[in-house]
């Protein structure tokens, strides 16, 4: 039997860092833990681009109050920057992540979201988070929304 691993982060692409960085740091409180310019060139086996034409990405890792779990890692790809032929997506589906977060006040996400770009799919209303194993549901405010990119989010405020 393999060893049980852990998922240290998610990291999703972005087209515009500053932007996601204020739209996550604003909306949720999350903080720069790394913030770093790579050069593809160090990385020649990551799919990334064209291949062999090197270039660079701007890679942020934000954290939330725990400082080992929830991170986030986002990156931008800079030269050359990613071709985007349909831009963000409208649906939840293949090939499309799903974050979610936890917050301890829902109404300034809620708010912060569509003034730094984001959509909201649902505003909170009362409902349950999917709780634990065995099965036992958490009350909580829940909402969906988009960030500024498309990527889907679920965020709810325990009750």
């Amino acid at each position: 039997m393999p060893t049980q691993s852990v998922l240290r982060r998610a990291s999703l692409f972005v087209r515009d860092m500053e932007r996601t960085l204020s739209f996550y740091g604003e909306t949720f409180g999350l903080t720069p833990y790394i913030d770093r310019i790579i050069d593809l060139a160090i990385l020649p086996d990551l799919p990334l681009g064209q291949p062999g034409r090197g270039g660079s990405m701007r890679f942020v890792i934000l954290k939330g109050w725990d400082p080992l779990i929830g991170m986030i890692g986002f990156m931008e790809p800079r030269d050359p920057p990613l071709e985007d032929p349909h831009g963000p997506p409208t649906r939840l589906g293949f090939n499309q992540p799903a974050l979610v977060l936890e917050t301890h006040d829902i109404g300034h996400v809620a708010a912060a979201i569509p003034r730094l770009g984001g959509r909201m799919l649902m505003a909170p209303k009362a409902g349950r988070n999917l709780g634990d194993a065995a099965g036992n549901f958490i009350p909580a405010q829940v909402m969906f929304a988009s960030d500024p990119d498309g990527h889907f989010l679920e965020v709810f405020e325990a009750l």
